[in-house]
C-alpha cells in the first residue's frame, strides 16, 4: 500500500517494477557476499567493498580481559584524562577561530572541515596502511553515522527557536539517558538499575547546576516559549545524537576492529557529499569557493579550524572506541560544567548554594559509578575461599 502511494505519480514506474529492482539488488548483494568471490576488475571490487564489505575477514569469539581491575583503573584514568584534555583543548581552539570566520554560511565551513579531515586521515592511512585491519563491514554503513550526525546538528539549531531556556538546559544535561536507551536498542547493551539511577542523578545534578548559574539568562528578551515543535526537535537532537555515538561503537566492536582512521575516512566522505549537495541545492557552492579564493585570511582561518576539528575527531573516536558512548556523553556534560565554573571564577561570579548542590549530585554519581565498575565488580569476581 505504501509503495502504491509513493509511486503513483512516478511516470513509467510501477510497484511490480520496484519489487523486481529490489529483488535484483538482493541477488547482487548475495552474489557479492560469497566468501569465494573475487572481482575480476576494480569496479566490482569497489562495489563489493561499498555494499558488502569484507566478511571473509570477520572473526568470532570474545576477547579475554586479563588485566587486573585496579591496574586497569589507573591506566584508564590516565588515558581518559589525556583524551578529555585533547577534546576540551580542541573545542576551545575551534570556538576561538569560529568567532573570527562566521561571516560565511555554516555549510561551507562544515564542508571545508570535512574535506580537510578527509585529506588528514588519508595521509595517516597511507603512512600506516600495513598496520590497518581489513574493513569488514560494508562501507555504506558510515553513511548512517554521517546522516544521523547531520540531522542531530540540524535539530539542535532549529530547536533553539522553539524551546525555552530551561528545556534546553534539561535536554543538554540528559544526554546520557537517551544514549543508554539507544545502546540497549541498537547494540543490545545491558545496563543495571544502578547504572540508570546514576545516569538520572547525573542529569538531575547537571540540570540544577546549569539552571542555577543561568537564571538571569532565562529571563532575557531572547527567551522562547516551548512549543510542541521544539520538543519534537529536541527529541530528534537527542535521539540522532545517541544513535550516532552507538552506531560508531557498534562498528568499532566488529572483529577485527575497525580503526579510528577508517571510521574517520568513511564518515567524513559521506558528510562532504551531503554538504556539497546542500550547497549546490542552495546555489551557494561556487560563490562560497570564489569567496574563499579571494579572501586568503578567511581561507587560512578555515583551514586552521578544520585542522583542529580533524585532531578533535581523532580524540573523540579514540574515546568512543575504548570507553564507549556513555563515557563520551559524560565527558561532554562535564565539559559544560567546567566551562561554567571557570567562567564564574574568572569573572568573580559566585556559585550559588543550589548550584553547589547540583555539582555534588552530578560528580557524586560519576564517582559512585566509577567505584562500582572498578572496585565492587572486582570483589564479586574474586573466588570465595573457606
Amino acid at each position: 500500500m505504501f509503495l502504491n502511494v509513493v509511486y503513483t505519480n512516478a511516470p513509467g514506474i510501477t510497484t511490480n517494477d520496484l519489487r523486481i529492482i529490489c529483488q535484483q539488488i538482493r541477488n547482487w548483494r548475495k552474489f557479492l557476499s560469497r566468501p569465494d568471490y573475487r572481482g575480476d576488475n576494480i569496479f566490482w571490487k569497489v562495489l563489493r567493498f561499498f555494499a558488502v564489505g569484507q566478511p571473509e575477514y570477520s572473526l568470532t569469539g570474545e576477547e579475554k580481559e586479563t588485566k587486573n581491575e585496579r591496574r586497569k583503573f589507573f591506566d584508564d584514568c590516565l588515558i581518559l584524562l589525556f583524551y578529555s584534555l585533547g577534546i576540551q583543548s580542541n573545542f576551545v581552539i575551534m570556538g576561538f577561530i569560529q568567532e573570527k570566520i562566521m561571516t560565511q554560511g555554516y555549510s561551507v565551513i562544515v564542508l571545508c572541515n570535512r574535506i580537510v579531515a578527509l585529506f588528514f586521515c588519508c595521509a595517516i592511512l597511507l603512512c600506516i596502511r600495513r598496520r590497518q585491519p581489513p574493513h569488514v563491514p560494508p562501507f555504506y554503513y558510515h553513511s548512517y553515522i554521517s546522516l544521523s550526525n547531520t540531522l542531530s546538528s540540524w535539530c539542535q539549531y532549529e530547536a533553539l527557536k522553539f524551546v525555552s531556556f530551561p528545556t534546553q538546559t534539561v535536554c543538554k544535561a540528559s544526554k546520557v539517558i537517551p544514549t543508554m536507551i539507544m545502546g540497549r536498542l541498537l547494540r543490545k547493551e545491558k545496563y543495571s538499575k544502578e547504572d540508570y539511577a546514576m545516569a538520572f542523578c547525573l542529569a538531575f545534578g547537571a540540570a540544577i547546576f546549569f539552571l542555577s548559574q543561568n537564571k538571569a539568562t532565562s529571563t532575557s528578551l531572547t527567551e522562547h516559549t516551548t512549543t510542541i515543535s521544539g520538543i519534537i526537535l529536541m527529541a530528534g537532537y537527542l535521539g540522532f545524537d545517541a544513535y550516532t555515538l552507538n552506531k560508531q561503537k557498534q562498528l568499532f566492536d566488529t572483529r577485527p576492529k575497525l580503526s579510528k582512521y577508517q571510521m574517520m575516512l568513511g564518515v567524513n566522505l559521506f558528510s562532504a557529499v551531503l554538504c556539497t549537495v546542500s550547497l549546490l541545492e542552495q546555489s551557494t557552492f561556487f560563490s562560497s569557493i570564489e569567496f574563499m579564493v579571494s579572501h586568503h585570511t578567511f581561507a587560512r582561518d578555515t583551514f586552521l579550524l578544520s585542522l583542529s576539528g580533524s585532531i578533535g575527531q581523532i580524540f573523540i573516536y579514540m574515546t568512543i572506541e575504548r570507553f564507549g558512548p556513555i563515557v563520551f556523553a559524560v565527558i561532554m556534560t562535564i565539559r559544560q560544567i567546567i566551562s561554567i565554573v571557570l567562567s564564574s571564577l574568572y569573572f568573580n561570579h559566585g556559585l550559588s548554594i543550589i548550584g553547589l548542590v547540583g555539582l555534588v549530585i552530578a560528580f557524586g554519581s560519576i564517582l559512585f559509578s566509577t567505584y562500582r565498575r572498578y572496585f565492587v565488580n572486582e570483589k564479586k569476581k574474586k573466588p570465595v575461599t573457606k
